[in-house]
């Protein structure tokens, strides 16, 4: 398709043709808007003709525009013109690494530099679970200020299918050169269903076509600046056969780099291009440190001796002595780890701690400790969602992409985590262990309670109110294994753990509420499927390779009782082996048992973390609201309408939900605050009726959660506004009083948001049921519009809908998720929040419904809306009238005198210990 100069697309005019390869044209064109040139990559019919494709490119292209970097070429928008797709590029001036490459190898300190600016693109990208795929010289651009621009960032992973990403039989198939606009081109057509890529810069993973992950982009890096120091190919091959076997079989030529590089370069080239990627640079943010010699030891401090200080430790001033205590005691920790005997028979018994202070248990939810079947490493919550610990490491690792993700499992051979994310609906996910785009396995119909990986890859889910479900860990269909007796009283199949050779699971029968005092060990054969109980209440159970069943009882012990795996019958006496283990009120427990004997848990109650309520400016500048409100328990703050009071909930621990909580109000003006409820569980969502005059919330204490009002004037006068089968929860109140907007939970279409006028028809009304995950229907100032959260595309978005239409329009505002939607009082805003981050979109509304591309004003260790495992569909803020201030709930993990850095308790060679105190009869 050849478009003439002065071509119209859209807004844009094209003004000349720069470029042409696999993927499609590449045109300059004029922005007649924004006056700016850019570039328009149309897609070629080998693409848009497959719908299956285009709606997978068009999703990954919204992630893919949330790049925000002065490293990274940006991608405008997409554009159509008679059926053809295009992105719309930034485009970039100057020569490509390939064209200065082709003109010799690169001095040190030029290559350094262009290496480091590649580094920080990619660490940038894979902190959002984006891998470029097909980094290399040609799709990386060098400016005349030496500024450099990494093009076509996951432009791969959008034009490939998920089976085709997962199959490790598929051939790849090669693009290689590239024109001015990083657009492929040269041998080798493009096949749907096939890995893209660049030969000389594939990871041997990657040229297999097994699923890769950000360590196949620390290949491609190392390749990059081999061939920026040589002038030549890390790999170099006479075609593409040749090539992928100089990449699978033969190593680089080191010898080829120049002498005067300094040595710790050549390493960081050598530790890149490892085939092995369990034995490569784990993440490109630890390269650029390396390239950079943060990893180096200083002159002469290898070979000489420790000096000892003078004064013993306990004539230390107490700063200094404690960290001479620290130190010696981490030396001590390290040591033992990496001399433990490999014989069972003379391994001791051995205690310690590990603090954690990355540690944040997702309280009342899911479990948040999980080890490797080997023992080597202990993965748990944390405030960027999982965290990695290595055990003979003293700091966790953050896994990428796994922001609101829980209740971790790991795979029998240790390289996946599994995890339920609670961005929306109950996506069960998976990730390498190594760090890299999370995948995801199946979408489960209730709330996630505990999942299972089997050794014949089958995973096993529990869920909340519902049986056990069983997924492939390669994804697909959740196919129904047990459904909960309702005559029996039971309320949900939980916490499954496989027993050996993957025939039968264990898992807890609940039966009431709280599940922690109401649960049952049970067994399910998955050949005869057939359901027997043990006749044991306790929770978390586990099989152990000793013989031996553990679980958890409602004290939080930790028991081991002989378990007949052929007769799937308990055949011995329980004896309890641990005290006071962490233990929540859905029945889950902290802590987790490695195959290898090594025991992790942590110990006491699951208390509510303290919180604040602060004021943050648009910059992330904060201030306390007022000395009235100490750290404490506050949840959903809300201001009324005139801005002059703050209504909250101030729960007993807001972390567990099951725990009670009442409406409060705060004069601003005279710091005095009241309570507005007395009594029960009335944490939910309160919202001011337009006259300021009263608060409606969800009463939480009928069971059906019915939707009350009260007066603020703490009367303690209640008014019942709705209450019908189900659950509801409200959000806002229509600018005329005449319309509440709620969401209700139905068990067949999940969250859906109704409005009910009480003045009306007594009768709520619909506006948006679907299969999906709809809440928190916020009303926009002038009452006619209602931004909602949905996770109709895979995963939480903001969108926009007209009101009273009910028509399929919806616009979306949201680029790379987003929940918890506030208006700006003057409706020309629309702010909403992505983990830590606070969005704010411009909103037009004049002519038609207009909303510019989101934009970061802060971030912060805020309080999301965290109940029901943040799903719940409330907003957890509030925003000035001005716009200018927002009422947020900081978390005061660390900054509380009263709260502890949380620790961990670690037993090596635990079995020890059980095969001692519970033989086998």
């Amino acid at each position: 398709m050849a478009l003439a100069s002065g071509t119209r697309v859209g807004v844009y005019e094209v003004t000349a043709k720069i470029g042409e390869g696999g993927m499609g044209e590449v045109y300059q064109a004029r922005d007649t808007t924004l006056d700016r040139d850019v570039a328009l990559k149309f897609l070629s019919e080998a693409f848009t003709a497959d719908p299956d494709r285009l709606v997978r490119f068009q999703r990954e292209a919204k992630v893919l525009a949330s790049l925000n970097h002065p490293n990274i070429g940006h991608i405008y928008g997409l554009e159509e013109r008679e059926g053809t797709k295009s992105l719309v590029l930034e485009l970039i001036e100057g020569p490509t690494l390939a064209d200065r490459i082709a003109a010799g190898p690169i001095p040190i300190d030029e290559a350094l530099s262009i290496a480091g600016q590649i580094a920080e693109a990619l660490e940038v990208a894979h902190e959002k679970g984006i891998i470029h795929r097909d980094l290399k010289p040609a799709n990386v651009k060098v400016k005349e200020d030496g500024t450099v621009k990494v093009l076509d960032f996951g432009l791969a992973k959008a034009i490939i299918s998920d089976a085709a990403e997962m199959s490790g039989s598929n051939a790849p198939t090669m693009m290689s050169g590239s024109n001015a606009q990083g657009v492929s081109s040269g041998a080798g057509a493009t096949r749907m269903g096939m890995v893209i890529g660049t030969a000389s810069y594939m990871s041997p993973e990657q040229a297999r076509g097994k699923p890769v992950d950000q360590r196949s982009d620390v290949w491609a890096f190392g390749a990059v600046l081999y061939e920026m120091l040589t002038g030549g190919k890390a790999f170099p091959g006479d075609d593409v056969s040749d090539t992928l076997a100089t990449v699978l079989k033969s190593e680089p030529d080191l010898q080829l780099i120049p002498s005067s590089t300094p040595p710790r370069v050549a390493n960081v080239i050598r530790r890149c291009l490892e085939k092995d990627r369990k034995q490569r640079l784990q993440a490109i943010g630890d390269v650029r440190l390396a390239l950079g010699g943060a990893f180096e030891t200083a002159v002469g401090t290898v070979s000489e001796p420790m000096v000892v200080p003078s004064l013993r430790i306990w004539q230390q001033p107490i700063p200094v002595a404690l960290a001479m205590l620290a130190v010696g005691v981490t030396a001590v920790f390290l040591t033992v780890l990496s001399s433990q005997p490999t014989s069972a028979d003379r391994a001791d018994v051995m205690r310690f701690s590990l603090s954690a202070p990355d540690f944040a248990p997702v309280i009342a939810r899911q479990p948040d400790l999980a080890i490797s079947p080997d023992g080597t490493r202990i993965i748990h919550t944390g405030s960027m969602g999982l965290y990695v610990r290595a055990v003979d490491q003293l700091e966790a690792l953050p896994l990428t992409g796994t922001v609101g993700g829980a209740g971790a499992f790991i795979s029998p051979d240790g390289e996946w985590v599994g995890f339920v994310n609670a961005s929306g609906g109950n996506p069960l996910q998976k990730v390498s262990i190594a760090g890299g785009a999370p995948v995801t396995i199946g979408t489960l119909p209730s709330q996630v309670r505990g999942a299972t990986w089997g050794a014949d890859d089958r995973i096993v889910v529990g869920t909340s109110g519902g049986g056990l479900f069983e997924v492939p860990a390669g994804g697909g269909e959740p196919e129904t294994l047990t459904t909960p007796d309702a005559e029996q009283g039971e309320s949900g199949h939980n916490w499954p753990s496989f027993l050996p050779e993957g025939r039968a699971v264990v898992f807890v029968v609940a039966t009431g509420t709280p599940v922690s005092a109401n649960s049952e060990l049970a067994t399910f054969d998955l050949g005869t499927r057939e359901v027997k109980r043990l006749g044991i209440m306790g929770m978390s159970p586990h099989y152990l390779p000793t013989g031996h069943l553990v679980y958890v009882d409602l004290e939080g012990s930790l028991f081991a009782v002989p378990f007949d795996v052929s007769r799937l019958e308990v055949s011995g006496t329980a004896v309890p082996l641990v005290e006071s283990v962490a233990v929540k009120a859905v029945g889950s427990a902290n802590y987790a048992v490695s195959d290898s004997g090594r025991l992790v848990y942590q110990s006491g109650a699951v208390a509510g973390v303290p919180r604040s309520l602060v004021w943050v400016d648009r910059e992330g500048r904060e201030e306390p609201i007022s000395t009235e409100l100490r750290a404490d328990q506050y949840v959903y703050p809300r201001l009324s309408p005139n801005g002059m009071a703050l209504a909250f909930a101030l729960a007993e621990n807001v972390d567990d939900p099951s725990t009670d909580a009442d409406l409060w109000v705060l004069d601003l003006a005279r710091g005095l605050r009241s309570r507005i409820t007395f009594g029960g569980n009335n944490r939910t969502f309160p919202s001011w009726t337009p006259d300021g005059t009263r608060v409606t919330f969800s009463d939480g204490n009928t069971g059906q959660n019915a939707l009350r009002v009260t007066r603020m004037d703490a009367s303690g006068q209640m008014e019942l506004l709705l209450e019908r089968a189900g659950l509801q929860f409200p959000t806002t109140w229509a600018p005329d009083g005449r319309a509440l907007a709620f969401y209700e939970l139905h068990p067949e279409t999940l969250r859906d948001i109704w409005i009910f006028d009480p003045q009306g028809d007594p009768a709520a009304q619909p506006f948006l049921v679907t299969p999906f995950q709809e809440r928190a229907g916020a009303f926009s100032p002038d009452g006619n519009w209602i931004a909602y959260v949905s996770n109709q595309s895979g995963r939480d978005e903001i969108y926009v809908r007209p009101y009273p239409t009910t028509g399929p329009q919806e616009y979306a505002i949201s680029l790379d998720g987003g929940r918890e939607p506030v208006w700006s009082r003057d409706g020309r805003e629309l702010f909403f929040r992505n983990a830590d981050q606070m969005m704010a979109a411009e909103v037009d509304t004049t002519v038609s419904f207009q909303a510019s591309v989101p934009r970061l004003l802060f971030t912060g260790d805020y309080d999301l809306d965290s109940s029901a495992g943040g799903i719940s569909g409330g907003s957890n803020y509030d925003v000035s009238s001005d716009g200018e201030r927002f009422v947020m709930v900081r978390t005061d993990r660390q900054s509380n005198e009263n709260t502890a850095i949380p620790q961990f308790s670690v037993v090596l060679n635990w079995f020890e210990e059980l095969n001692a105190r519970a033989p086998l009869p």
